[in-house]
């Protein structure tokens, strides 16, 4: 494979291609008409529309695209047996570092995962999209500020919560959820549909939304977008920023399968990779705030499954009409919200209705997925640490995870335990899986470790802009840059974080 042509100078160069870097660059390009924008993603591109959400392919191809997902090293992929899946890498994504079989499972978050591929976990993710609510939201941030930028946020991902059809089996399960939780918040809030980022499909599986639905037409228009002003270099790997004082003057970029290393010039970078690699490409550019990698937030995640014994179905008469390839998901009829809440709940909950009726030889059955993400205590020693010596698979400082859950986070798991078993009780069913607390990392919901803050006072890395601390130029995003502890989904709420970010880049490249 011979090396790509990219431009010398940009205006902007993003690092990182999931829904976060998406947005920047997307933002950018409509707000600044001469900004010339090159996105490098260190990860090959799946489909030819770039960032497609994988859920969208047909089940064999949508094989082969996870796989291709799964970055170098083969004892971090779940392999052919899938012994990983699950509990620990979801097919699609790759572990930090090889399992232990004795590994404790709260303990150095064993289960933290990446995806490398164009569009980046964007493209696997679940689409869950809510807002963040009460002690989640950022405090030093004006309230119509943060509600501006989610509104545009879920203009970029396409959520809805009318994904799917009413049905009897989810009337019978809302019903059932406002009952036991309803109580709990606050005149007007309570449980409902769940936000998703997708478009309704009135008789299919909706078409769900991936980093292509954030970038919009530059999404379709190969490698370079049609006016040449924006271009994706996949497989090309940012080793390290470039700076001089106070400004990132550019970066050293690797073609990774021809090994060509080239420097390109940038009035301004964001690097919006992933809460694990953005500090890790920090730390070795030699910017190392003292916050950088830490306040490290997962979200404990409690997980069960229900068979709702005569449950409504949809009956014979849908067989035969998924094409299904062992995604559950594909089944997936309704899914359902129990917000979190503070004071209240420290949850967020999704309740998913899966109905066996489409399958070819299976009886119609009615089973309810639970998954609880639980609101972590944050703490500046739950952090990564970075190796000087140790390289990982693509030739970066190693990273080592120091993390554990706090006594006030197993009492949250515990209170999600209780509320799947009380659903499960009420509904009359029978667990298939009862509710159990999954290894750390499992969320795939990191953050803080770029955080950002209302001061410079060695606490955060970013400012409320997402610019790093004594830099002009430079930008974080991502679920890293988010600093309170929350429960819910955090995609909306980093996208929304982007636009600002994207807002403070398009005004200094206008004045350039």
């Amino acid at each position: 494979m011979s090396c790509p042509e990219l431009p010398p100078t940009v205006d902007l160069l993003v690092v990182g291609s999931g829904p976060v870097g998406s947005a920047v660059a997307r933002r950018v390009y409509d707000a600044v008409p001469h900004a010339r924008i090159l996105m490098a993603d260190l990860g090959p591109r799946l489909t030819g529309q770039a960032g497609l959400h994988l859920g969208n392919l047909p089940a064999p191809e949508r094989a082969a695209a996870q796989a291709r997902s799964q970055g170098r090293d083969p004892e971090t992929a779940p392999g052919e047996d899938g012994a990983l899946v699950k509990r620990y890498a979801d097919r699609g994504t790759h572990l930090l570092r090889p399992r232990r079989d004795d590994e404790p499972e709260q303990f150095g978050m064993p289960a933290a995962v990446m995806s490398s591929n164009i569009g980046g976990m964007g493209v696997h993710w679940a689409c869950t999209a809510p807002r963040p609510l009460d002690s989640e939201r950022l405090p030093f941030l004006p309230a119509d500020d943060l509600d501006a930028a989610l509104s545009v946020a879920e203009h970029l991902l396409s959520v809805t919560r009318d994904a799917y059809p009413a049905t009897e089996a989810g009337d019978l399960v809302l019903k059932t959820l406002g009952q036991l939780f309803d109580g709990d918040y606050p005149v007007g809030r309570g449980v409902g549909t769940m936000p998703l980022s997708c478009t309704p499909r009135p008789g299919r599986r909706p078409l769900w939304g991936g980093p292509d639905t954030v970038l919009g037409p530059l999404a379709h228009a190969g490698a370079t977008a049609g006016d040449g002003r924006f271009r994706i270099a996949d497989e090309t790997m940012c080793r390290r920023l470039l700076f001089s004082g106070r400004k990132v003057t550019g970066a050293l970029l690797e073609h990774l399968p021809t090994g060509t290393e080239f420097a390109v010039r940038a009035s301004a970078v964001a690097v919006c990779a992933d809460a694990l690699r953005t500090p890790q490409l920090l730390w070795a550019s030699g910017i190392r705030p003292d916050a950088l990698g830490r306040h490290l937030n997962d979200q404990p995640k409690t997980v069960s499954s229900v068979h709702v014994k005569d449950g409504p179905t949809a009956g014979l008469a849908a067989r035969g009409t998924v094409e299904f390839g062992g995604d559950i998901r594909d089944l997936e009829t309704g899914r359902f919200w129990v917000p979190f809440a503070d004071p209240g709940r420290r949850n967020h909950g999704q309740v998913m209705t899966i109905d066996t009726s489409p399958l070819e030889g299976v009886d119609p059955a009615l089973f309810v997925g639970m998954v609880w993400y639980g609101a972590k205590e944050i703490r500046a020693e739950d952090r990564i640490e970075f190796s000087t010596s140790e390289a990982d698979a693509y030739g970066m400082p190693d990273m080592t995870v120091h993390y554990d859950l706090t006594a006030t986070d197993l009492e949250g798991a515990e209170q999600a335990r209780a509320d799947q078993e009380a659903v499960a009780e009420a509904l009359g069913g029978e667990f298939l899986e009862r509710p159990e607390l999954f290894p750390a990392g499992s969320s795939k919901h990191y953050q803080g470790t770029v955080r950002m803050g209302p001061a410079d006072d060695g606490t955060s890395v970013c400012d409320t802009d997402s610019r790093v601390w004594g830099f002009d130029n430079l930008y974080v995003g991502g679920n890293g840059v988010i600093p309170t502890a929350t429960a819910v989904n955090p995609t909306l709420y980093s996208v929304a974080l982007a636009v600002r970010a994207a807002a403070s880049i398009s005004a200094r490249l206008i004045g350039v």
